[in-house]
């Protein structure tokens, strides 16, 4: 047998070739099984951080979700930024809504305001309103309370009324049924009574018819009777004019350059300063009968000694000039007598067709008179229940108006006109039959000597002015009375010239 080779062969390299592939297979399979362990270890891992992550979504979009129901936005997907005010997100309405319904109370900042302030501010707010409802129910319960006590006192009232309302009750019917006889007699006692008494009363009213025929028939004849009386004494003092006043003082001394004078009255004799005096001709007719014997009128300025008195001299004629001893008069002054009129109608002193009688009132009483009774110019006697008696010395009718001159007023106005109308007929009515003698006020203005005041013009009034003529004569040698010095323009008739039998008759 031939001896073993120790040299390698084929055989050995094949065993080894495959030895060595199945040691690089292992190997690769051991490689490739490790990174499959450790990609499954990764794929593993990612899978468990995955489904976290998924869990944690959904847990985040369900507790969103929640808190999208808690705040009541459940219909809104958008969630919205910090700074989002679009009604359509969770962010913008919920803003909208703090702003709306949170108002004042947002807190603590009203252009950022968040859930929680807003709900602590409602909360604030809410407690302040339960204190205050507290508070009221409180005080509510309270007046319940006496409400409750009050009701009972009320019912234990009515309790005790209607107790003794029974009582009175028992007792009235008691009293009633005992003097249900008593009255049944008292009646047919009452009955007897009124048949004489209707007896008496048509006897009566029989006598009463009898009694106003009388009345009329007599009261007619004293209408008659004062008719006629009127008509008499007015022809009387058409005839007789009789006056019985005498003279208060006369003329001491006239200077016609200063036109001042001196009369015998002064201090002793009670004469004040503007007492007014009528100057009458020496051979007059008597005091305060009438105009045609006054020819002048002054004004006492100054009081110059017990039984002297300076005046000025307020109107005058030249054709009759004051002398020394001329007798002069006034109605509303005396020696230490103070005299009393009466007045009715406008007394209108200063030619502006208005009453004066603030003025009337300070002129009278400077000179020591006054006033017994007047109708002021609404109707109204003054004082109230005041009557016409012997005491007044004349009875002074100022302008009586006429309702039918004023169509267009009020009905006060018109009212007030027939009220002084009536005072008048019923003043007149008065005097006559207490032979008070009745004159009219510009006839009064002449007695006392009183002269109109200058006016002053007042372009807003339509008052017409008594304005002196302007012509001049063309002769410059013309005489006083020589021929007319009045313009041919119409003028006031107060300044055109009067008959010396009617000068100072007062237009």
């Amino acid at each position: 047998m031939a001896a073993a080779s120790s040299k390698p062969t084929a055989v050995h390299f094949a065993l080894a070739f495959a030895v060595m592939t199945t040691l690089v297979l292992a190997l690769v399979c051991y490689m490739t099984a490790k990174e499959n362990q450790k990609l499954q270890a990764k794929e593993a891992t990612s899978n468990s951080a995955r489904s976290t992550a998924e869990q944690g979504l959904r847990t985040a979009m369900d507790e969103m979700m929640l808190l999208k129901k808690m705040l009541g936005y459940v219909d809104f997907e958008n969630i919205g930024t910090e700074t989002d005010n679009t009604p359509n997100t969770v962010v913008g309405s919920l803003r909208h809504d703090m702003t709306l319904y949170g108002q004042e109370q947002v807190q603590p900042n009203a252009a950022n305001p968040t859930v929680a302030a807003t709900l602590q501010s409602l909360r604030a707010a809410l407690n302040t309103a339960q204190q205050s409802v507290q508070e009221r129910q409180t005080q509510l319960d309270a007046v319940r309370a006496e409400l409750a006590q009050e009701i009972e006192s009320h019912n234990n009232r009515v309790k005790e009324l209607a107790a003794s309302q029974t009582n009175s009750e028992g007792q009235l019917q008691t009293l009633v049924t005992g003097k249900g006889e008593e009255m049944a007699q008292k009646d047919s006692e009452i009955a007897k009574w009124r048949n004489e008494f209707n007896v008496q009363q048509r006897e009566k009213e029989a006598l009463r018819d009898e009694l106003e025929a009388v009345r009329k028939g007599k009261d007619a004849e004293i209408y008659d009777l004062e008719n006629i009386v009127s008509f008499l004494r007015e022809k009387l003092n058409e005839l007789e004019d009789l006056s019985f006043d005498t003279a208060d003082g006369q003329i001491v001394r006239v200077d016609n350059t200063t036109r001042a004078v001196w009369i015998n009255l002064g201090s002793e004799d009670g004469l004040r300063p503007q007492v007014t005096f009528a100057v009458y001709t020496k051979s007059h007719e008597g005091f305060g009968r009438g105009n045609s014997d006054i020819k002048a009128k002054i004004e006492v300025t100054k009081i110059r000694g017990p039984h002297l008195a300076e005046a000025r001299i307020l109107k005058d004629d030249i054709g009759r000039p004051i002398q020394a001893d001329d007798p002069i008069y006034t109605p509303v002054w005396s020696k230490n007598v103070k005299e009393y009129f009466s007045f009715v109608g406008i007394v209108d002193m200063d030619g502006d067709e208005k009453s004066d009688r603030e003025l009337l009132h300070n002129t009278l009483a400077n000179a020591n008179a006054g006033i017994e009774l007047e109708v002021d110019d609404a109707g109204n006697r003054v004082p109230e229940n005041g009557g016409l008696t012997v005491k007044s010395k004349f009875l002074i009718i100022g302008k009586i108006e006429d309702p039918a001159d004023f169509p267009g007023t009020d009905e006060k106005k018109q009212e007030e006109i027939r009220k002084v109308l009536d005072e008048y007929a019923l003043l007149t009515k008065e005097a006559l039959r207490k032979g008070i003698k009745v004159i009219t006020f510009n006839d009064f203005l002449n007695y006392m000597g009183y002269e109109q005041r200058q006016r002053l013009y007042n372009a807003t009034s339509d008052q017409k002015f008594n304005l002196k003529a302007g012509s001049h004569s063309t002769g410059t040698s013309q005489e006083m009375g020589g021929s007319s010095r009045f313009s041919t323009g119409q003028t006031s008739k107060r300044f055109k010239p009067v008959d010396k039998t009617k000068l100072n008759q007062m237009p």
